[in-house]
């Protein structure tokens, strides 16, 4: 056989150099440029450009190409159904298609409808929003856009009930609800609930212009003519509106204007303090209050002053009364001898002077000024050492032949008689069984003791029974008060008279009765007993003269009287 002429078959890392030195020969040749050989180094494998040296024909695999569009579709499918139920475009179209939503793709349809004029469909749609989701953190907000849906379907009613569930339970503190209500209000001329309404938002939300809208609406308040303080003597004070509206006033704490009075002039403010509210009114509308306080202080005169020092005198002296404040012309002096504490029922000073009785006395006097002040009183001890009567004393006063408490109802009877009827009566001067006795000429009354029935009350008008110290009916008034201790002070303005009055031994005194002076009581009342108990002595008096005498002893020391 001849040679064998094998043909050397190059390695696959030859191969790929050839191939790329022929590539690239190509490429630079075609560009114009020079060609440089590139060496690669061997033993890297070029798989891919093998590969793409040899071609292999096959047949299309629809199965599998089928298995992928469906894949592709249920994924698109799914992928749509996730981006309607996550996005708020999604959940926007399933409300327009009807289909079930969250609570803001209703609340952005519900807009969109009210902005294309479907009014009463973005209504029903903001209902619809807020039934899904009622309890929002903005809801007070969404329900702004129900609200102004409501007013444009003129269902104001609906709208304002809805701005009034905003600033009362949902947002108090924001103004925007009360703004709109009120604007309802007074579109609808409902001036008073309207103001109402703006004090309300203004002290809830601090926004000053419902203040100042307010106060564009409402009178003013009215205004005082005389400044709050402090003022010395009687004022006059005036309440003006400056609008030349009705006023209404009040010192006390009830609701203005119902509890109000009518303001229709002047007003005269004494002693005292006074705390006015008032308010002005036009038609429905009220101001607000004007609130002022005054406190009026009168003058106080002070206390007189007597020309005669306290001391003792061996005779009668006479001590006049004088005003200290020569300024104040008017001014009455009012004063005592008797030892009573001096008042405005005691006698009135005169300028004549007044004689000091025998023994020791006290001249107390008050001064009384023209805004009716009374001054500290004055206190001035006399002693005039010359014999006087003492005061009447039951244990040395008896009642003629007669002893309260010591005579019997025998020995009683003994001597005045026998009664013409009898009675068990009820007494709250003693204590026990009492009998009465009466007499043409008048009635004894008996206690029941130990000795016996005990006389304490006897009540006589016949002149021949005598009285204490000699005194009887048919006697001058001034007959009588000779018999006792008598300070000599003059009658007051009515005819009453204070005697004496002491601690320890007791008062007389007479009392008019009527408008007549000389019809009256002249009463002596003995308290000085060791025992406590009181006697009472009284001279019925009619036209200057006793028409009747009662003597009574009573089981207790009756209070004094000043």
């Amino acid at each position: 056989m001849g040679a064998d002429h094998t043909v050397p078959v190059p390695d696959e890392g030859q191969l790929v150099d050839q191939v790329d030195e022929r590539r690239f020969a190509y490429s630079a040749q075609s560009h114009g440029r020079p060609v440089k050989k590139v060496r690669r180094k061997r033993g890297r494998r070029r798989s891919r450009l093998v590969r793409s040296n040899t071609y292999q024909g096959g047949m299309v695999n629809w199965f599998k190409v089928g298995v992928a569009v469906l894949a592709l579709v249920f994924t698109l499918a799914a992928g749509g159904l996730i981006w309607l139920q996550v996005t708020p475009e999604g959940q926007l179209i399933k409300a327009r298609m009807g289909r079930k939503a969250n609570a803001q793709a209703y609340w952005s349809l519900g807009t969109d409808l009210l902005d294309q004029g479907y009014v009463r469909r973005a209504i029903d749609t903001y209902i619809k929003a807020e039934e899904t989701e009622p309890e929002r953190a903005d809801l007070d907000d969404k329900l702004l856009l129900l609200a102004e849906a409501y007013e444009a379907d003129s269902q104001m009613g609906q709208a304002e009930a809805t701005y009034k569930r905003i600033y009362e339970q949902l947002s108090p503190e924001k103004p925007e609800a009360y703004r709109l209500a009120i604007a309802i209000m007074l579109e609808q001329n409902r001036l008073l609930e309207a103001v109402n309404l703006m004090q309300k938002a203004f002290e809830k939300t601090g926004d000053e212009g419902f203040f100042n809208q307010r106060s564009q609406l409402v009178p003013l308040p009215p205004k005082a003519s005389l400044a709050a303080g402090r003022h010395m003597y009687s004022k006059n004070v005036e309440f003006i509106s400056t609008q030349d509206y009705e006023i209404r006033y009040t010192l006390g704490e009830g609701e203005l204007p119902e509890t109000g009075t009518l303001y229709t002039g002047p007003i005269t403010l004494n002693e005292g303090t006074y705390n006015f509210r008032a308010v002005a009114i036009s038609n429905e509308l009220i101001s607000d209050e004007m609130s002022i306080r005054y406190t009026i202080t009168l003058p106080t005169p002070l206390a007189p002053k007597t020309n005669m020092e306290s001391k003792t005198y061996d005779r009668q002296i006479r001590v006049s009364l004088r005003i200290v404040d020569e300024e104040d012309k008017d001014v009455t002096l009012f004063y005592t001898i008797d030892g009573t504490k001096p008042n405005l029922d005691s006698p009135r000073y005169v300028g004549e002077p007044i004689l000091i009785p025998p023994g020791r006395s006290y001249l107390r006097a008050i001064a009384l000024n023209r805004y009716g002040k009374i001054s500290a009183e004055m206190f001035v001890e006399y002693k005039v050492n010359r014999p006087f009567k003492n005061y009447f004393r039951s244990e040395k006063d008896p009642f003629g032949d007669f002893r309260l408490m010591a005579t019997t109802r025998e020995q009683f009877q003994s001597k005045a008689g026998q009664p013409l009827s009898e009675e068990t009566i009820q007494d709250d001067a003693v204590e026990g069984t009492i009998t009465s006795a009466k007499y043409s000429w008048g009635e004894a009354r008996f206690v029941q003791g130990e000795q016996g029935d005990l006389l304490y009350h006897l009540d006589t008008s016949l002149p021949s029974m005598k009285g204490p110290r000699g005194t009887a009916v048919g006697m001058a008034i001034k007959d009588v008060t000779d018999k006792f201790r008598d300070m000599g002070q003059l009658p007051n303005d009515r005819g009453d008279r204070g005697i004496y009055y002491d601690l320890v031994e007791g008062y007389a005194r007479y009392k008019v009765a009527s408008d007549d002076p000389g019809t009256g009581t002249l009463e002596y009342v003995y308290v000085g007993s060791p025992e406590g108990n009181t006697t009472i002595l009284n001279y019925r008096i009619e036209d200057g003269r006793v028409t009747g005498i009662l003597m009574r002893y009573l089981n207790r020391r009756q209070s004094m009287v000043e």
